[in-house]
């Protein structure tokens, strides 16, 4: 008997034949692609890590197996996790690396008493840095940084910014070397004396060069998302360094 290709139920037939080929393939390359994805979010996070503390570029890493990038961080690196008044909080569960800075700034967002406040410290013989990583809000999205501060807990020592949907060629430019590299060209404090006053982004100058950096033209709201994130940033890990109360 033959088909009647111009029938509705041969239609309908053919349509749910190709919906379900086509879902379970589709299903099929998410869970295929899901570990992946996930492999190269965690890479990209040891890169940052590694970049903040000057250990290499990122023209380096990029260069590197992701293996090679794994050894290197479990060589280097060791993780803290701190509440909001500075203490440890680590453990069984709770590590540095597992958790998204984004992620836990959105669901914290409303109460920042409840955050975990991760922390790497990198260590080559006598070479310390201590990397804070942080989030906050931009223009269109979030953004997102890599503070390093030298031994001394104080001095900032190489930052990484990066961004979700800034806009190119104004506020996209947190995540370019002429932005971050205002951070490290002069020195640029956390902490005066005992007073916490972070680092801010400003306009029109700096009044406390220890502690400003100027904000990019044409971009206020995406610098002062930046300054924001850090002035908020930094302070349970003053206090669990024993420089702030």
């Amino acid at each position: 008997m033959a088909v009647n290709k111009n029938s509705t139920g041969y239609t309908v037939t053919f349509a749910i034949i190709l919906v379900t080929v086509c879902g379970t393939l589709l299903a099929t390359l998410a869970t295929v692609l899901k570990e992946r994805q996930k492999a190269n979010v965690s890479n990209e996070k040891r890169q940052f890590i590694l970049v903040a503390a000057g250990a290499y570029k990122m023209e380096e890493l990029k260069g590197m197996e992701q293996a090679q990038i794994s050894e290197i961080f479990t060589d280097k690196i060791t993780e803290d996790v701190f509440d909001v008044n500075g203490t440890s909080i680590a453990k069984e569960g709770i590590t540095a690396f597992g958790i998204d800075i984004v992620k836990e700034y959105k669901s914290t967002k409303n109460d920042a008493s409840i955050r975990k406040y991760p922390m790497f410290k990198f260590t080559d013989g006598d070479n310390v840095k201590y990397i804070i990583p942080m989030a906050g809000n931009g223009l269109w999205g979030p953004i997102w940084g890599f503070i390093a501060l030298g031994k001394d807990q104080n001095t900032i020592e190489g930052v990484v910014f990066d961004h979700k949907s800034e806009t190119p060629g104004l506020g996209a430019k947190i995540a370019e070397d002429k932005f971050q590299d205002l951070f490290t060209s002069s020195t640029k404090k956390i902490m005066s004396g005992d007073k916490y006053l972070s680092v801010n982004v400003v306009k029109g100058g700096l009044k406390n060069p220890e502690h400003e950096v100027d904000a990019i033209a044409g971009a206020t709201i995406t610098s002062n998302g930046v300054g924001a994130m850090l002035r908020s940033g930094f302070k349970p890990y003053m206090k669990a360094f024993g420089l702030a109360y």
